[in-house]
């Protein structure tokens, strides 16, 4: 019995009594590798694991690396909804006006710089500018038509909202230049 115990240590004497005593195997002494690094040294070492220092091209190209894969993913989110899917699709499956509209604009404005000092030949540049404008304006009520024909017979109660927009935007670029890249030829059945 322990001096200031009140339970027998006898249970406790012959537990460990009855049990196998294991001795530890002292593992192999290794050759120390190289001199201890300074705290400077292993500062520095610690710091380039944790934190890489590129050279000033290398970090630019991984930001601008991250840069692009988060554009492409969040434009690969926000045009993967079936109303965005369908307007591209209508808007690639004929020749919109639109797509030559900014060559043409960029034609009558070097015209009518040109012609400033004849009024009569300003206003017929004008008059044409105007004609363009309103071609464009047909052709895209057409196509919203169109799409919103489509949208009501394939997804009924699918929102509109936002749409006409982004169909207006896709009908004004250049073909070669729209993103995402048209699926459907001209001409092909939607």
């Amino acid at each position: 019995m322990g001096l200031f115990s009140k339970k027998d240590d006898s249970a406790k004497r012959d537990a460990g009594q009855s049990a196998p005593v294991v001795p530890e195997v002292p593992t192999a002494h290794r050759k120390k590798e190289g001199p201890t690094p300074t705290r400077k040294e292993a500062e520095a070492a610690r710091r380039a694991r944790v934190n890489p220092s590129l050279t000033k091209k290398e970090r630019r190209r991984r930001d601008a690396d991250a840069d692009r894969r988060a554009r492409q993913e969040e434009m690969r989110k926000r045009d993967s909804d079936v109303g965005r899917t369908l307007m591209r699709d209508v808007v690639d499956s004929r020749f919109r006006l639109g797509e030559v509209v900014m060559p043409l604009l960029l034609v009558t404005l070097a015209t009518s710089l040109l012609v400033g000092k004849n009024p009569q030949l300003a206003n017929y540049v004008m008059a044409a500018f105007y004609l363009i404008v309103l071609a464009v304006l047909v052709d895209i009520t057409f196509m919203w038509r169109r799409f919103t024909k489509l949208l009501d017979e394939r997804h009924p109660g699918h929102p509109k909202r936002g749409l006409f927009m982004y169909g207006m935007n896709r009908c004004l670029q250049i073909r070669r230049w729209r993103i995402p890249a048209p699926r459907v030829n001209r001409g092909d059945k939607i």
